[in-house]
């Protein structure tokens, strides 16, 4: 069963845009959470200043292994997005529209 994981941002930085976060995220955030076992991740434009990353793991077992890398990586983006983090969940995927 898929795991998935979301945070929520706000942005904090005057002069920070959602151009700036796509670009860290295409650039460093995507490829890093995908070595560290993600199947998949995306970022969702919130709203004037807010963000959410939502990540689908196979499982768990392969977040879990992977959690003290992956807040590693919210520290960093903290930093280089100009951005807090406001929230995190994580659930089992229930279901999904994909196959």
């Amino acid at each position: 069963m898929s795991f998935v994981t979301i945070s929520t941002w706000r942005m904090t930085g005057e002069t920070e845009t959602m151009v700036h976060v796509t670009e860290l995220m295409r650039r460093k955030y995507f490829p890093g959470l995908l070595a560290l076992g993600a199947k998949h991740s995306m970022l969702v434009d919130a709203d004037l200043d807010r963000f959410a990353i939502v990540t689908v793991y196979p499982s768990r077992k392969v977040r879990d292994d992977a959690i003290d890398h992956i807040s590693a990586l919210r520290g960093e983006g903290a930093e280089e997005f100009g951005a807090e983090v406001m929230d995190a969940y994580a659930g089992d995927m229930l279901a999904s529209s994909e196959g």
